[in-house]
Protein backbone atom coordinates (compact mmCIF):
# COMPACT_ATOMS: atom_id res chain seq x y z
CA UNK A 1 0.00 0.00 0.00
CA UNK A 2 1.26 3.19 -1.03
CA UNK A 3 0.41 7.13 -0.74
CA UNK A 4 2.39 10.23 -0.89
CA UNK A 5 1.42 11.53 2.60
CA UNK A 6 3.09 9.65 5.06
CA UNK A 7 5.01 9.93 8.35
CA UNK A 8 7.84 7.96 10.24
CA UNK A 9 7.62 5.12 12.73
CA UNK A 10 7.79 5.97 16.27
CA UNK A 11 11.35 4.72 18.31
CA UNK A 12 10.86 2.63 20.95
CA UNK A 13 7.39 1.19 20.83
CA UNK A 14 6.25 -0.70 17.92
CA UNK A 15 6.65 1.12 14.95
CA UNK A 16 3.64 2.17 12.67
CA UNK A 17 3.99 4.34 9.76
CA UNK A 18 0.75 6.86 9.14
CA UNK A 19 -0.62 7.06 5.97
CA UNK A 20 -3.09 9.18 4.51
CA UNK A 21 -5.11 6.93 2.33
CA UNK A 22 -7.72 8.20 -0.49
CA UNK A 23 -11.39 8.81 0.42
CA UNK A 24 -13.22 5.71 0.76
CA UNK A 25 -15.27 6.21 -2.19
CA UNK A 26 -11.85 5.44 -4.26
CA UNK A 27 -10.94 2.68 -1.95
CA UNK A 28 -9.96 -0.73 -3.96
CA UNK A 29 -11.89 -3.73 -2.29
CA UNK A 30 -8.54 -4.90 -1.34
CA UNK A 31 -7.84 -2.00 -0.14
CA UNK A 32 -10.75 -2.16 2.31
CA UNK A 33 -10.24 -5.99 2.83
CA UNK A 34 -6.32 -5.36 4.22
CA UNK A 35 -7.77 -2.63 6.54
CA UNK A 36 -10.21 -4.69 7.86
CA UNK A 37 -8.42 -7.75 8.20
CA UNK A 38 -5.56 -5.82 10.00
CA UNK A 39 -7.62 -4.03 12.20
CA UNK A 40 -9.20 -7.54 13.32
CA UNK A 41 -5.77 -9.02 14.37
CA UNK A 42 -4.80 -5.91 16.42
CA UNK A 43 -7.57 -5.46 18.18
CA UNK A 44 -9.04 -9.01 19.96
CA UNK A 45 -10.93 -7.17 22.14
CA UNK A 46 -13.12 -5.28 19.27
CA UNK A 47 -15.70 -7.23 17.06
CA UNK A 48 -13.97 -5.48 14.44
CA UNK A 49 -15.05 -8.09 11.71
CA UNK A 50 -19.31 -7.61 13.05
CA UNK A 51 -18.55 -3.75 13.11
CA UNK A 52 -17.22 -3.78 9.43
CA UNK A 53 -20.36 -6.05 8.09
CA UNK A 54 -22.64 -3.96 10.02
CA UNK A 55 -21.40 -0.82 9.12
CA UNK A 56 -19.28 -0.61 6.20
CA UNK A 57 -20.28 2.90 5.65
CA UNK A 58 -17.89 4.08 8.76
CA UNK A 59 -15.08 3.22 5.77
CA UNK A 60 -16.42 4.03 2.79
CA UNK A 61 -18.12 6.83 3.36
CA UNK A 62 -15.29 8.64 4.92
CA UNK A 63 -14.07 11.78 3.01
CA UNK A 64 -10.26 11.03 5.04
CA UNK A 65 -8.90 7.96 6.21
CA UNK A 66 -5.36 7.66 7.62
CA UNK A 67 -4.04 4.34 8.56
CA UNK A 68 -1.15 3.51 10.68
CA UNK A 69 0.91 0.63 9.50
CA UNK A 70 3.05 -2.19 10.70
CA UNK A 71 5.46 -2.77 7.91
CA UNK A 72 6.73 -5.50 9.63
CA UNK A 73 3.85 -7.18 9.12
CA UNK A 74 1.87 -5.63 6.38
CA UNK A 75 -1.12 -4.99 9.08
CA UNK A 76 -2.91 -2.05 9.44
CA UNK A 77 -2.80 -1.65 13.24
CA UNK A 78 -4.66 1.96 13.67
CA UNK A 79 -7.53 3.70 12.10
CA UNK A 80 -9.08 6.86 11.80
CA UNK A 81 -11.61 8.06 9.26
CA UNK A 82 -14.16 11.34 9.09
CA UNK A 83 -16.57 12.67 7.09
CA UNK A 84 -17.99 16.39 7.01
CA UNK A 85 -21.94 16.63 7.98
CA UNK A 86 -24.37 19.60 7.39
CA UNK A 87 -25.61 21.20 10.12
CA UNK A 88 -29.02 23.20 10.26
CA UNK A 89 -27.28 25.92 11.83
CA UNK A 90 -24.55 26.20 8.93
CA UNK A 91 -22.01 25.37 11.67
CA UNK A 92 -19.37 23.70 9.75
CA UNK A 93 -19.14 19.62 11.64
CA UNK A 94 -16.51 16.93 11.11
CA UNK A 95 -17.94 13.67 12.39
CA UNK A 96 -15.23 11.65 13.02
CA UNK A 97 -16.32 8.19 12.72
CA UNK A 98 -13.80 5.15 13.55
CA UNK A 99 -10.71 6.02 15.92
CA UNK A 100 -8.95 3.02 16.73
CA UNK A 101 -5.58 1.96 17.84
CA UNK A 102 -3.92 -1.58 18.12
CA UNK A 103 -3.33 -3.16 21.29
CA UNK A 104 0.44 -2.95 20.99
CA UNK A 105 0.32 0.56 19.85
CA UNK A 106 -1.26 2.36 22.26
CA UNK A 107 0.12 5.32 24.62
CA UNK A 108 2.45 6.34 21.81
CA UNK A 109 3.01 8.43 19.08
CA UNK A 110 0.59 6.58 16.74
CA UNK A 111 -2.70 8.43 17.79
CA UNK A 112 -1.35 11.76 17.86
CA UNK A 113 0.31 11.67 14.31
CA UNK A 114 -2.85 10.10 12.99
CA UNK A 115 -4.41 13.29 13.77
CA UNK A 116 -1.74 15.28 12.65
CA UNK A 117 -1.52 14.02 9.07
CA UNK A 118 -5.80 13.82 9.00
CA UNK A 119 -6.08 17.52 9.81
CA UNK A 120 -2.81 18.93 7.68
CA UNK A 121 -4.38 16.88 4.86
CA UNK A 122 -7.93 18.90 5.31
CA UNK A 123 -6.85 21.74 5.34
CA UNK A 124 -4.34 21.43 2.26
CA UNK A 125 -7.30 20.55 0.29
CA UNK A 126 -8.55 24.29 1.73
CA UNK A 127 -11.40 23.49 4.49
CA UNK A 128 -11.68 25.74 7.16
CA UNK A 129 -10.77 23.92 10.73
CA UNK A 130 -13.98 22.54 11.41
CA UNK A 131 -16.72 24.47 14.35
CA UNK A 132 -17.74 21.40 15.78
CA UNK A 133 -16.05 17.79 15.82
CA UNK A 134 -18.41 15.33 17.06
CA UNK A 135 -18.31 11.25 17.45
CA UNK A 136 -20.24 8.62 18.97
CA UNK A 137 -18.37 6.22 21.35
CA UNK A 138 -18.90 3.76 24.19
CA UNK A 139 -15.29 4.72 24.88
CA UNK A 140 -14.27 6.72 27.74
CA UNK A 141 -10.47 6.92 26.83
CA UNK A 142 -11.87 8.55 23.63
CA UNK A 143 -13.59 11.18 25.46
CA UNK A 144 -10.70 12.21 27.86
CA UNK A 145 -8.17 12.40 24.57
CA UNK A 146 -11.40 14.76 22.86
CA UNK A 147 -11.44 16.63 26.41
CA UNK A 148 -7.47 17.27 26.85
CA UNK A 149 -7.80 19.41 24.21
CA UNK A 150 -10.74 21.69 25.73
CA UNK A 151 -8.22 23.62 28.25
CA UNK A 152 -8.20 26.46 26.07
CA UNK A 153 -10.66 28.47 27.05
CA UNK A 154 -12.11 29.12 23.43
CA UNK A 155 -12.59 24.96 22.90
CA UNK A 156 -15.21 23.64 24.42
CA UNK A 157 -15.97 19.51 25.38
CA UNK A 158 -19.36 18.35 25.49
CA UNK A 159 -20.18 16.43 27.73
CA UNK A 160 -18.43 18.44 30.30
CA UNK A 161 -17.81 16.15 33.39
CA UNK A 162 -16.92 19.46 35.11
CA UNK A 163 -20.08 20.95 34.90
CA UNK A 164 -18.81 24.39 33.62
CA UNK A 165 -20.56 24.65 30.23
CA UNK A 166 -24.52 24.58 30.33
CA UNK A 167 -25.16 25.84 26.92
CA UNK A 168 -23.57 22.90 24.91
CA UNK A 169 -26.76 20.75 24.94
CA UNK A 170 -28.72 22.89 22.40
CA UNK A 171 -25.75 22.09 19.78
CA UNK A 172 -25.33 18.28 20.39
CA UNK A 173 -28.85 18.18 20.17
CA UNK A 174 -28.53 20.03 16.87
CA UNK A 175 -25.70 17.44 15.76
CA UNK A 176 -27.45 14.06 17.40
CA UNK A 177 -30.65 14.81 15.10
CA UNK A 178 -28.02 15.04 11.82
CA UNK A 179 -25.52 12.07 13.00
CA UNK A 180 -28.41 9.75 14.57
CA UNK A 181 -31.82 10.51 13.14
CA UNK A 182 -34.65 9.66 15.02
CA UNK A 183 -32.47 7.87 17.18
CA UNK A 184 -33.79 8.47 21.38
CA UNK A 185 -30.92 11.43 22.62
CA UNK A 186 -30.93 12.32 26.31
CA UNK A 187 -29.44 16.37 26.11
CA UNK A 188 -28.46 16.24 29.95
CA UNK A 189 -26.07 12.94 29.60
CA UNK A 190 -25.08 12.81 26.12
CA UNK A 191 -26.44 9.61 25.36
CA UNK A 192 -28.00 8.57 22.50
CA UNK A 193 -29.80 5.46 23.03
CA UNK A 194 -29.79 2.00 21.40
CA UNK A 195 -27.62 2.92 18.14
CA UNK A 196 -24.50 0.70 19.28
CA UNK A 197 -24.27 -2.00 16.04
CA UNK A 198 -23.10 -4.48 17.02
CA UNK A 199 -24.23 -4.21 20.41
CA UNK A 200 -21.52 -6.11 22.08
CA UNK A 201 -19.03 -4.16 20.30
CA UNK A 202 -16.78 -3.90 23.11
CA UNK A 203 -15.56 -7.56 24.98
CA UNK A 204 -15.39 -6.34 27.74
CA UNK A 205 -15.89 -2.10 28.87
CA UNK A 206 -13.43 0.04 28.38
CA UNK A 207 -11.53 2.16 30.97
CA UNK A 208 -9.24 5.36 30.72
CA UNK A 209 -6.76 6.34 33.84
CA UNK A 210 -9.94 9.14 34.41
CA UNK A 211 -12.34 7.72 37.14
CA UNK A 212 -14.23 10.41 36.56
CA UNK A 213 -15.00 9.73 33.00
CA UNK A 214 -15.25 5.91 33.81
CA UNK A 215 -17.57 6.58 35.87
CA UNK A 216 -20.19 8.58 34.10
CA UNK A 217 -19.77 5.91 30.85
CA UNK A 218 -20.81 2.76 33.45
CA UNK A 219 -23.54 5.47 35.05
CA UNK A 220 -24.60 6.69 31.36
CA UNK A 221 -24.23 4.14 28.63
CA UNK A 222 -25.65 0.69 28.08
CA UNK A 223 -23.06 -1.93 25.68
CA UNK A 224 -25.74 -0.45 23.10
CA UNK A 225 -25.38 2.92 24.27
CA UNK A 226 -23.28 5.77 22.61
CA UNK A 227 -22.25 8.83 24.40
CA UNK A 228 -22.07 11.46 21.86
CA UNK A 229 -18.65 13.75 22.61
CA UNK A 230 -18.54 17.29 20.58
CA UNK A 231 -15.61 19.71 20.38
CA UNK A 232 -16.68 23.32 19.89
CA UNK A 233 -13.76 24.91 18.25
CA UNK A 234 -15.60 28.82 17.03
CA UNK A 235 -12.57 30.96 17.40
CA UNK A 236 -9.17 30.69 14.36
CA UNK A 237 -7.86 30.91 18.62
CA UNK A 238 -9.08 27.79 19.46
CA UNK A 239 -8.12 25.97 16.10
CA UNK A 240 -4.72 27.25 16.52
CA UNK A 241 -4.54 25.89 19.97
CA UNK A 242 -5.80 21.93 18.96
CA UNK A 243 -3.28 22.38 15.80
CA UNK A 244 -0.38 23.83 17.58
CA UNK A 245 -0.71 20.86 19.49
CA UNK A 246 -0.78 18.54 16.83
CA UNK A 247 2.27 20.00 15.43
CA UNK A 248 -0.05 20.94 12.13
CA UNK A 249 0.46 25.10 11.16
CA UNK A 250 -3.13 26.97 10.45
CA UNK A 251 -2.93 28.08 6.70
CA UNK A 252 -2.92 32.13 6.73
CA UNK A 253 -6.32 33.34 6.04
CA UNK A 254 -8.21 30.60 7.86
CA UNK A 255 -9.75 30.51 11.26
Amino acid sequence: MTDNHRTAPAAGRRGAEVLALPPGRELPPATEKWIVDGLVRAMPGLRARELFTLRRDMLIDADYIVAGVDRERDQVVSLLTSRWAQLPSGRSCLHVMIQFVGDGYRNGEVFGRSWSTHFARLLTEGHPFPEVIALKTYNPVVHCAMAAFSAHPEVGMYPDLAGRDHRAAEVAAEVAGVLAPGAAFDPARGVLRGIGRPRDLYRERPVSYVPEANAYFAANAAPGDRVLCLLQVPTRAGAQAILTALGVPLPSGQG
